[in-house]
Order: structure tokens, then C-alpha cells, then sequence
């Protein structure tokens, strides 16, 4: 999906794994928007990225969040969090209702996941 001028609901976003997980809005090279949605007990994988910052704002539910493997954020509504190049992130759903966060990469560089295979557990 590339940048438009219209009116974007973030229950229009197709989630990667039909009714959970991340899902694009709009996609440009100078940022991408999503929303992320994980049910009671949905992770998503360690992971971090080159080149971009991702930020996250929390619209509801609650979710730990990992950085770089040591520090544990719990995120609630209207919390709002930044991960920078190089920052590992792991993000998992530790409620009873399902979290939904909006989301903003930028620039919006395509391809630049990169997976580090971690859980806290491990």
C-alpha cells in the first residue's frame, strides 16, 4: 500500500496472521504506519531493525515489552515508546484482553527486520 490523502481506520489494517499480529496502513519511503494486535498470550518475535526507528503508541490492552533482552516495559493505553536502530524488541500480550498499538517505522525502509531468536523465558 502506498502513501494516500484519505481517511485510514486501523481496523482496516490486514493483519499478518489474519486476526492478530502487525498489519500496514500506509507504506512510503519516508515512513510506514500499522497497528499490531495480539490476543491474550501472542508474542511477537524478538526482532530489531537497521535502519529504522519504530514507535509504538498503545490504543488498548496491556503488553510487555523487551529491550535489547534486559529491560521489561509494561505498556498500557495511551503509553508511547520508541525503538531505535539496533534495539532489539520482543513484544508479548501478558493480559486477558486483546492489545492493540499503532505503529510508525521511518524512514520506511523495506526489508529491515531483522530476526534475534530470543524469548525472556530462554
Amino acid at each position: 500500500m502506498t502513501a494516500t490523502n484519505t481517511v485510514m481506520n486501523i481496523a482496516d489494517a490486514e493483519l499478518r496472521f489474519g486476526g492478530w499480529g502487525p498489519g500496514y496502513l500506509v507504506q512510503g519511503d519516508d515512513a510506514a504506519f500499522g497497528v499490531v494486535r495480539l490476543r491474550p498470550g501472542d508474542e511477537f518475535a524478538n526482532h530489531f531493525h537497521e535502519h529504522h526507528t519504530e514507535s509504538f503508541f498503545v490504543v488498548d490492552g496491556t503488553a510487555e515489552l523487551w529491550l535489547d533482552r534486559t529491560t521489561r516495559l509494561v505498556l498500557v493505553p495511551g503509553d508511547f515508546v520508541q525503538c531505535r536502530p539496533g534495539v532489539e524488541h520482543y513484544l508479548r500480550n501478558v493480559d486477558v484482553s486483546t492489545f492493540t498499538a499503532f505503529f510508525v517505522k521511518a524512514p520506511g525502509v523495506s526489508a529491515d527486520k531483522v530476526d534475534a531468536p530470543w524469548t525472556p523465558e530462554a
